[in-house]
């Protein structure tokens, strides 16, 4: 077994108040390094992965020889995966701890044991941040079920912020979300009317946001309908990667058939800008367009750009500023 064998392991779990679901059942009787917290709540699986891909390395399309160690963790209603170093990994288990007010995780390898909990996971091999194998070892060998301090943010007493370029904006749907009041005339989109919001803000801890927003804002609008032209080849090629992923349909005809690429553009509606500070890798100020395409009518796109005004990123909307 790989522990790739579950289909939507999530939704198997508590399929009942007092018993597992029997596919699950089997599956945990089956392969060791997998466990599943007393409540039904918690699946942790073991497992090997593409070394780049969130997917088996014996996965039909990607298939490769190559391959890292990472320990999915799912609930009913969500997945993600932490990274693990290349060990011999003998069996996992997971029960709660009223000493942490949390579930601790028991990590067996050949040679090693370590015990830990979803908090320092979180915050020591969380998947945002690339690391070398070396590093994820030492900081395996690190683990000591320790429950990291969560400094409580300031509270946002403002409900009103300042923007040089935008004007006024106001707290919308979140208490750190600002959108402007007035729309803003978008060179970029031959001047159309759109909703500008800063995201993720807090004023009273990020001082220096506005600025550097406002940095980024000018940049960004000092580029008009030319320069959009200028990336088309990026968001054409996002369209066709896609198209080519699912094959074809006679709905995406038009698509197929374009000759060059600035006529993506007729497929794209840009929807609003969002000014945010990607919080995991540099830590910088960018501008994401997000945008509605008829290529992919659930994730949509995104262009991102830099606070010099340089695109770095064409993208599925993902939750994620660079990656």
């Amino acid at each position: 077994m790989t522990g790739w064998e579950l289909e939507k392991p999530g939704e198997l779990l508590q399929t009942s108040r007092n018993r597992l679901n029997k596919t699950l059942n089997e599956f945990l009787k089956r392969y060791p390094l997998a466990a599943v917290s007393a409540d039904h709540n918690i699946l942790l699986i073991i497992r090997k992965y593409h070394p780049s891909l969130n997917c088996s390395p014996d996965n039909e399309t990607y298939q490769t020889d190559d391959f890292r160690y990472c320990m999915a963790y799912y609930t009913i209603n969500a997945y993600t995966y932490f990274e693990l170093p290349t060990y011999d990994y003998q069996y996992v288990s997971i029960q709660y701890d009223a000493a942490i007010g949390d579930f601790i995780i028991r990590i067996s390898a050949k040679g090693i044991t370590r015990i830990t909990n979803i908090k320092e996971l979180s915050q020591q091999l969380n998947n945002f941040i690339e690391r070398d194998e070396a590093t994820k070892r030492t900081i395996f060998e690190s683990l000591a079920n320790k429950v990291p301090i969560v400094t409580k943010p300031a509270p946002i007493t403002q409900t009103e912020i300042q923007s040089a370029v935008v004007g006024r904006l106001t707290n919308t749907e979140y208490d750190d979300w600002w959108t402007a009041i007035d729309e803003v005339d978008i060179p970029f989109f031959n001047n159309e009317k759109m909703p500008v919001s800063f995201t993720d803000f807090n004023p009273n801890e990020d001082h220096s946001f506005i600025e550097e927003a406002d940095e980024l804002l000018r940049n960004f609008l000092a580029q008009d309908n030319s320069h959009r032209l200028t990336v088309s080849a990026y968001v054409y090629q996002n369209c066709m990667d896609f198209l080519d992923a699912i094959g074809y349909d006679d709905a995406d005809d038009a698509m197929w058939k374009m000759k060059q690429p600035e006529e993506v553009w007729q497929f794209v509606k840009c929807t609003g800008l969002y000014v945010s500070r990607e919080p995991y890798e540099d830590k910088g100020v960018y501008l994401q367009l997000l945008c509605d395409c008829d290529w992919e009518q659930e994730h949509g796109l995104q262009l991102v750009y830099n606070k010099q005004g340089k695109l770095v990123r064409v993208s599925a909307q993902d939750g994620h500023i660079i990656g």
